[in-house]
């Protein structure tokens, strides 16, 4: 088989057969040899050009659009076949034919898209890219706001599971918890719930032991036995609670999670029915939960809660969390409305513990994402569509400059009979297949940011119902994003090419060019985008300087090879004050003598990761009522606290081994504590009482004032610094406990021999928490580096739209003004002046916007002021340098494109029609 090529030249009988093949899978059957015969030949052509023609990559583009263009007529050929020339095709009715016609217009429409889009392929590349990064950007902020908010809990009909405290309305009316009293009550008098049940164990933490292992621990949960009812989970072994089992006397019963049951019992199937000890408790193990599953939080252990509201005095014991499944048609409001009610009507019967206590009921996601960052993650989500939507005016922008180069065009098209809403269309469609090919990228560099930001996501962990997968929602989102900046982008283009003077247009020689002008319109994107970038730079700048403070902060202490834990002691074996004393007693020597440890310590609190507060009085000083007593962080340490994080006590003393419980009381003040409650600052010799006026504590004499330690925690920007420590022997300790110890190795090799010093005083519990002092700086802040990464991807962003605005509003209107240029030219311009008359108009847009940036900035300060460390938001340095480097970045986008003023040839330039 021979076959000539559009030149002569004869082919292969392999290649013919090659491109044979090839053409019969493009084409449909319904076509005939003609068709299949001019593709096979484009087919050679392109074969041709890519071995012998060094330019081939431009050929090879024309080449490429006569095969689209190809595709496209044979598309509609097909359409025409199957509902016009088909004889067999049943006989198209009116609407058919209605659908048709339209179904051919938008086949045509997209054909010369196509063909725009590789006509132009700078601009297509420019506004591809720039629709890709703003629908990333988007998409990425809005799969965190949709895991954190709206997905709601991986539980059957998730949206009528509802959260139920109390509120205190003589105070505030901020959320408490549920006593069990109150809960009986709210249970037998409702009528809005299939379901309710309480909880508790946001951060309950369970010791594991029994002989399949060492001891481990594990994130607890504690519930009445109706919990997974509420939820509809079933477990993958076993069962749930039963009704009872969270009664006074009830067999001891344990649920362990999916994780646990893998790592701990290997998936063993017959771990229904063995025993562990939980918390010094022997229970039997009676259900395996789903993989996946860790109510409330990320909790893989679960005990019945003793509920016995009969021998509890009322308003005592332990607060819970109440959840509840709505009945089907009950709504929010209703339920609000009944739990009021009956709240009301029971601090009517038991005024002396019910008296100002209200009902609160909301969506349980809702509710536990944390009144701080609700409205964080919304702004955000606010601030990032709004960036979009700069970047839909970018385009809309660029698309401006073109369209006045095709007025002409569409002028010919109104001449010819097209209306207004065919022209509109057609470049709808246009715009429509670029965001759509920006719409997959941004969808693609979505999956990348949210890869990129798992790291930091590691340091703090959500709660296992925040889950960042793409759903339905986020699919729909990106869609509709897509279809909005598509729209938003086309619609003034459209508008002002539709509505140019047809006379006007069609008189003008140069294609319509100066009969359409881009005037204050166009001007008017550049500014807006350039005020934008500039706030959000200026966001940006915020933010990084607050990352540079944290990673430069120079910190009191020693955080270099310090290895730190946590252990926690059950309260049935150690259920009092001093029986948690005797054991840290024990424990620290174990610790001080492990190979490699300079100094150790025992502490409730590191130094940077928080303290809890507690009331107190001063000697000498009176106070009115109990709400006027003071309060400031605590600290229980040990002798060598300061000595093992290198800390050197200013005045006095630090606590030493004679410091005892039958010993003089004594504290040591920090500095903030000296100068808040001390004139002065001179607390030597002072003395303090932990309590209010009815307190029977004895009275602490200061013996030494240590540095701020960071008391508040290193993220806790607007709480109080002032704090005082005690030693451990003459203070009430909690049942957790951190250990820290100074060693020359590295600090994760000491992880078994503490394990082992813990175990020597009790071999039944396990230590958690296991990080470097440095890890935990990190663990402190993740919020701020979190939101300081997606603000600074936003400004950068920002300063890439508006460097691509202006230089491609300047490039456009450098190429519409070659005639204008080469008669000044002809008539003795200076090409340095030609230059400088194309800039002024991009530098004075530039400063408008940089003018309006800077107002938009210092008004949004105070809700940027929330997420920065210690930077002030309106701080000088960072408004001047990004000012400065947008003006440098506009300059250069600027200059570029009318630096090509200096290239322009006068004799080609008065000959451009």
């Amino acid at each position: 088989m021979k076959r000539e090529s559009s030149d002569g030249q004869v082919e292969s009988p392999r290649a013919v057969r090659c491109y044979a093949r090839l053409a019969r899978l493009c084409l449909p059957r319904e076509f005939g040899s003609e068709h299949r015969e001019r593709m096979i030949t484009l087919f050679f052509d392109l074969h041709r050009e890519a071995t012998q023609d060094r330019r081939w990559l431009g050929r090879q583009t024309l080449c490429f659009r006569e095969y689209v263009s190809l595709l496209c007529n044979s598309v509609t050929e097909r359409f025409q076949v199957r509902f016009s020339s088909n004889p067999r095709a049943p006989r198209a009715s009116g609407r058919s034919r209605s659908v048709w016609t339209n179904m051919e217009a938008f086949i045509k429409d997209i054909r010369f898209g196509v063909r725009m889009l590789l006509k132009h392929p700078s601009l297509s590349l420019i506004v591809i890219g720039t629709f890709g990064l703003g629908i990333g950007l988007t998409t990425t902020v809005f799969r965190m706001v949709n895991g954190a908010l709206w997905k709601g809990l991986p539980v059957p009909q998730a949206e009528r599971v509802v959260a139920v405290e109390r509120t205190n309305l003589a105070r505030d009316a901020n959320p408490i918890g549920i006593t069990v009293h109150d809960y009986a009550d709210w249970r037998d008098q409702q009528n809005v719930f299939d379901e309710f049940a309480i909880f508790g164990g946001w951060e309950l933490t369970i010791n594991l032991s029994g002989s399949e292992g060492r001891p481990e621990r594990y994130r607890g949960g504690v519930s009445t036995a109706n919990l997974f009812d509420v939820l509809q989970v079933s477990p993958v072994l076993g069962r749930t609670f039963r009704e009872g089992e969270d009664l006074p006397g009830a067999e001891q019963v344990v649920l362990i999670g999916f994780d646990v049951w893998r790592d701990r019992f290997e998936s063993s199937a017959d771990v229904i029915g063995r025993n562990v000890t939980a918390n010094g408790v022997r229970h039997t193990i009676v259900g395996v939960m789903p993989e996946g599953f860790g109510f409330p939080d990320r909790q893989q252990v679960w005990l019945p809660i003793v509920f016995d509201p009969v021998s509890t005095p009322r308003g005592e014991g332990p607060q819970y969390i109440g959840i509840a499944r709505l009945k089907t048609g009950v709504t929010l409001d209703e339920a609000r409305s009944q739990l009021a009610t009956i709240a009301a009507r029971l601090e009517q019967v038991h005024p002396e513990t019910n008296e100002g206590i209200g009902a609160t009921v909301e969506g349980f996601t809702v509710r536990f994402v944390g009144q701080q960052f609700k409205p964080l993650m919304l702004t955000m989500l606010g601030a990032v569509i709004g960036v979009l939507l700069i970047a839909c005016s970018n385009v809309a922008n660029l698309l401006l400059a073109r369209v006045s180069a095709r007025v002409r065009e569409v002028a010919l098209r109104t001449a010819l009979g097209a209306s207004r809403a065919r022209v509109m269309r057609q470049f709808f469609t246009e715009v429509l297949i670029l965001a759509a090919i920006g719409g997959a990228l941004g969808f693609g560099l979505g999956e990348f940011f949210m890869s990129s930001l798992d790291g930091l996501m590691q340091l703090s962990p959500p709660p296992f119902w925040v889950r960042f997968d793409v759903d339905h929602r986020v699919t729909v989102f990106v869609i509709a994003m897509t279809t909005i900046a598509a729209l938003v982008s086309s619609v003034v283009p459209a508008l002002k090419a539709s509505g140019a003077d047809v006379g006007e247009a069609l008189k003008d020689e140069s294609r319509g060019a100066s009969s359409f002008k881009l005037g204050r319109l166009s001007a008017g994107f550049v500014v807006a985008e350039v005020a934008v970038s500039c706030a959000l730079l200026i966001g940006a700048g915020l933010m990084i300087k607050s990352i540079v403070k944290m990673n430069t902060l120079e910190l009191p202490f020693a955080t270099e090879n310090i290895f730190t834990a946590r252990v926690l002691l059950p309260e049935v074996e150690y259920p009092d004050n001093a029986s948690r004393v005797q054991f840290y007693e024990s424990l620290l020597p174990q610790l001080e003598a492990i190979p490699g440890v300079e100094a150790a310590t025992l502490s409730d609190g590191l130094p940077a990761a928080g303290n809890g507060l507690l009331v107190f009085e001063v000697e000498g000083q009176t106070y009115a009522t109990d709400d006027d007593f003071p309060s400031a962080r605590e600290g229980v340490i040990t002798a060598d606290y300061f000595r093992t994080f290198e800390v050197d006590v200013l005045r006095g003393r630090a606590f030493d081994n004679g410091d005892g419980d039958n010993s003089l009381p004594v504290v040591v003040v920090n500095q903030s504590f000296a100068r808040t409650f001390f004139p002065g600052g001179d607390a030597i010799g002072g003395r303090i009482r932990m309590g209010r006026r009815d307190t029977t504590e004895a009275w602490f004499t200061v013996v030494g004032l240590a540095p701020d330690l960071y008391m508040q925690g290193i993220g806790n920007l607007n709480g109080s610094p002032a704090g005082f420590y005690r030693p451990i022997s003459q203070a009430s300790v909690g049942r957790s406990i951190s250990m820290a110890l100074r060693t020359r190795a590295e600090p994760l090799s000491l992880t078994s021999d503490a394990r082992a010093a813990v175990a020597a005083v009790d071999p039944n519990l396990p230590i958690y928490n296991v990080f470097s002092l440095a890890r935990v700086m990190e663990n402190a802040t993740w919020m701020f580096r979190i939101f300081s990464t997606m603000f600074m991807a936003l400004g950068f962003f920002a300063l890439f739209l508006a460097a691509v605005g202006l230089y491609g509003v300047m490039s456009f209107a450098v190429s519409l003004r070659t005639q204008e240029i080469g008669i000044r030219m002809a008539l003795g311009a200076q090409r340095m002046q030609l230059v400088g008359l194309v800039m002024r108009r991009g530098v004075v847009q530039l400063g408008m916007g940089l003018g309006l940036g800077i107002c938009l900035a210092a008004l949004a300060a105070g809700a940027v002021g929330q997420i920065l460390y210690d930077v002030s938001p309106r701080d000088a340095f960072v408004f001047a340098t990004v000012v400065l480097a947008l003006t440098l970045v506009g300059m250069i986008a600027s200059f570029v494109p009318a630096a090509r003023v200096m290239r322009v040839d006068p004799v080609e330039a008065l000959t451009v029609e």
